[in-house]
């Protein structure tokens, strides 16, 4: 007699025993790890992903935010596991658990981690996939967590993503009727910083971010002096003169930055007989660290040791003795808002520069 065949597993036979065992979130939860630990042992990923993805949704859907959000993340290591790139597909899944995900307590962020992971390892971005950091960072902001919204914000490098940026970074500042100088230093000097510069975003942020400063609207439209043209091939058609030294500052940063040496340069070809645009960079640099004063945004430390990297690493200038081998970019958050972590009411701790 031949043996009896041996019928392979589906979501729709696997499924229902599962779900049928709510509300009780805790046995919905075990039998969810149970049935799909076998599948996996016997290679049958796709469906463990699925039965995974359909149980974390419904835990989520009626508030199990613990049993749903490792559910989801187990579905990510499932996913990490058979290598299943970054695509609209698998994104979906993730984006969809992360909405249903409550915003109090850890699990979002929980969630949000792995899924940024897995798009590390398995997208084309090694920071993370954009379209995720965007996702991420939107919620982030509704949720007025903004200190967490900036850094998939940051991390995205999508206008979009920038131009929420701008207008959290805003919010910010207004709440607590701040100088918008860190603001505004937090959302542009990353994106120079990188190698190569990622002008978009950096253009994007600013050019948002001083739209809104000076509207009718603003506490800070006043000090808006008025505008120049630029009188440049670059980005910015003008030039918008504040009483802020920091604000100036910037705007002419992200034009030298556009005329730098281009990628493969040797220092000595860009630095030319007259010391070329890295010069320029130099001066504009030591100019308003002067301007801004001591106490001054750009005269901080941290801020310093970033536009020292994009002078060696950008401008083709030689590091400076023992530099190198920190967190830039953290040392800077850290240093212009205080390094919390909290949601945007930190913002009101924030001393005006």
């Amino acid at each position: 007699m031949p043996p009896r065949a041996i019928k392979a597993p589906t979501l729709d036979s696997l499924l229902p025993p599962i779900l049928s065992q709510l509300p009780d979130a805790y046995s919905a939860h075990q039998k969810c790890l149970t049935t799909t630990a076998r599948l996996v042992h016997s290679n049958h990923h796709t469906i463990a992903i699925e039965i995974l993805f359909a149980t974390s949704k419904e835990l989520l859907k009626i508030g199990e935010g613990s049993s749903g959000v490792e559910l989801g993340v187990r579905m990510i290591n499932v996913m990490s596991e058979c290598n299943i790139s970054v695509d609209e597909k698998s994104r979906a899944s993730i984006t969809q658990l992360l909405a249903l995900t409550t915003p109090s307590g850890p699990w979002r962020k929980k969630l949000a981690d792995s899924a940024v992971r897995w798009s590390q390892q398995h997208g084309e971005c090694p920071t993370g996939d954009p379209n995720l950091h965007q996702y991420i960072g939107e919620l982030y902001y509704k949720d007025r967590a903004f200190p967490l919204a900036e850094q998939h914000l940051l991390g995205s490098g999508k206008r979009d993503a920038a131009l929420t940026l701008a207008q959290m970074m805003f919010e910010w500042s207004e709440e607590g009727k701040l100088d918008p100088g860190p603001y505004a230093v937090r959302g542009t000097l990353p994106f120079l910083a990188q190698t190569p510069p990622s002008i978009l975003p950096a253009l994007t942020f600013l050019t948002q971010f001083l739209s809104l400063l000076s509207s009718s609207s603003s506490s800070y439209h006043k000090n808006f002096i008025t505008s120049l043209p630029s009188q440049t091939s670059y980005s910015l058609n003008e030039i918008h003169l504040t009483t802020s030294p920091t604000l100036n500052f910037l705007q002419l940063a992200l034009i030298t930055v556009q005329r730098a040496p281009a990628p493969g340069v040797s220092g000595n070809t860009a630095r030319g007989m007259d010391g070329g645009v890295p010069r320029e960079w130099d001066a504009l640099c030591r100019r308003y660290s002067r301007n801004s004063g001591a106490n001054g945004v750009i005269a901080q430390k941290e801020v310093q040791e970033i536009l020292m990297q994009i002078s060696t690493e950008v401008f083709k200038a030689p590091p400076p003795r023992g530099a190198g081998g920190n967190d830039l970019l953290q040392n800077l958050m850290g240093s212009l808002f205080g390094g919390g972590s909290g949601g945007g009411g930190g913002a009101g701790a924030i001393g005006g520069r």
